[in-house]
Order: structure tokens, then C-alpha cells, then sequence
């Protein structure tokens, strides 16, 4: 999730609901509500110092991005981890990402990228370095960089599909690494802010294309190793086949973009 103290965001003065919400999700993407858990109104009214209606808001937020889940008499629970998925968020950045190249940058705020892009090199070669804590710091300017292009989409839907798709990123990558020691390799964005400054519009498609795949690769790999259910079946009608289906079949074909928000 994007840094909310960095200076090069903008300022706001979200409602209740907003706050709540954000809070929630920030709490599934770092992993301190895990995947799959179930969740009581009246532990995060709590919590959170709110009224259930606030809380009972949010959650519906949170249940239209995908990020928990509410049955009759089940409560709340946070979406888990499943190769469905994870495909459906790989598909999707592979749809939509790519269309980052495209956004025009007015003067000021493509020094904005230039600066974000010079911290995240150099915190990334720290990390290189040996300083595995500064892979924190890089993603979140990462995330920052990246929220600055799709701020300036002329689709704003597709802006938020894509900002949905980041933050599911985030907690598939979370999970994952904590099953295992390899990490997400940082991706290298001089390659494109030096595209998108000399106009390059292809070879900024490409760069994104293969941020996409590096996530791709990782994440498909590191699932295949993890110990999660490989399936999360949706209904009765499709359980048999589904049961049936191998979890590498499941990173193939297409996907719907509205799914993936």
C-alpha cells in the first residue's frame, strides 16, 4: 500500500467510512488480518472507535473490491488466498498496466515521477547492497509512482481497477514471501521514465509488460510451493470440475477487467 505520509500526496479530509475502510484494508494487505479470517463488527467498532454502521459500510467497500466476503449467518471473512485468484490479478495487470504508458504528465508532475523513480533506484540499490530493509521503503515509492500515473488517466474506472489490482498485489506477494525466503525483485523504472522522456510509447509498454511478468513469475512459482488450497470453489454447480483442475491451469486464458476490481 502507497505511502500516506509521503509529501508528493496530496491532502484530503476523508469521511468516516473512508477511514475505516482504509484502515481495514491496510490491515489485510500487511497480513495482520490473514486470509480467510473471520471478522466481527463488534471487535472492529472496537477497535476502531466507530459505530457498526461505519464498520458495516466499510466492509460492503471492501466486500465490492474483493478484498472479504459476507454469507448468511457466516459473518464477515477476509478473502483468502487461491489460485483463481491470483490469476485473476495477473490477468488483469496484464490487461490494464500497460495502458500507464500511455498517460501524459504535465511538466511538474513528470519531475514528480523523475524524483520518485531516482528514490526508488537508489533504495533499490541498497537493497542490492545488502540492506534488506530498504525493500520496504522501495516498494512503497514504487506504489507511489505508480498511484501518480494512474491519478492522471483520462479513464478514472480503470484508474481504480488498477489501484484494486496493486493492493491485491501486495497481499499476494506479502503472503507468499513469508512462506518462503525469495522475494519480489524490484522492478526497474528509469528503464521507463526514460521511454516515457523520450517519447518511446512501445518501449514504455514493454517495461510495464515486464513489471507485470516479474510479478507473474514470482507469484506463480512461489504459489505452486506454498502450502494454500490450490481451488477456492464459488458454488455447488462447478465443484466437481473445478476440483479437478490443477493449479497451473489456472494462470492460463483470459479475464474479464471488471472481475479483477
Amino acid at each position: 500500500m502507497f505511502d500516506t505520509q509521503s509529501p508528493f500526496l496530496p491532502t484530503g479530509m476523508p469521511d468516516a467510512v473512508s477511514i475505516a475502510e482504509d484502515r481495514l484494508r491496510h490491515a489485510i494487505i500487511s497480513g495482520a488480518l490473514a486470509p480467510g479470517e473471520r471478522l466481527s463488527e463488534i471487535e472492529i467498532c472496537k477497535d476502531y472507535g466507530v459505530g457498526r454502521g461505519i464498520v458495516r459500510a466499510a466492509l460492503a467497500r471492501l466486500a465490492h473490491a474483493g478484498f472479504v466476503s459476507s454469507q448468511p449467518r457466516s459473518g464477515w471473512k477476509v478473502t483468502p488466498i487461491t489460485a483463481i485468484g491470483l490469476r485473476e490479478v495477473i490477468l488483469g495487470r496484464r490487461q490494464l498496466e500497460p495502458l500507464l504508458a500511455d498517460v501524459e504528465l504535465p511538466p511538474e508532475e513528470f519531475r514528480r515521477l523523475e524524483t520518485l523513480c531516482d528514490m526508488h533506484a537508489a533504495l533499490a540499490a541498497a537493497h542490492a547492497a545488502g540492506l534488506d530493509e530498504q525493500i520496504v521503503l522501495a516498494r512503497r515509492y514504487e506504489r507511489q509512482l505508480k498511484h501518480l500515473l494512474a491519478t492522471h488517466m483520462r479513464a478514472p474506472l480503470i484508474a481504480g481497477w488498477l489501484e484494486n489490482l496493486w493492493d491485491k498485489s501486495e497481499c499476494y506477494v506479502g503472503f507468499l514471501e513469508a512462506k518462503g525466503s525469495q522475494k519480489l525483485p524490484l522492478a526497474d523504472w528509469g528503464a521507463f521514465v526514460d521511454a516515457k522522456r523520450s517519447g518511446r510509447g512501445q518501449a514504455a509498454r514493454e517495461c510495464l509488460a515486464e513489471i507485470c511478468e516479474t510479478f507473474a513469475r514470482f507469484a506463480q512459482a512461489r504459489f505452486l510451493e506454498a502450502d494454500v488450497v490450490a481451488v477456492e470453489v464459488p458454488s455447488k454447480r462447478v465443484r466437481a470440475p473445478a476440483a479437478d483442475l490443477p493449479a497451473t491451469a489456472l494462470f492460463k486464458g483470459e479475464v474479464n477487467p471488471k472481475r479483477a476490481s
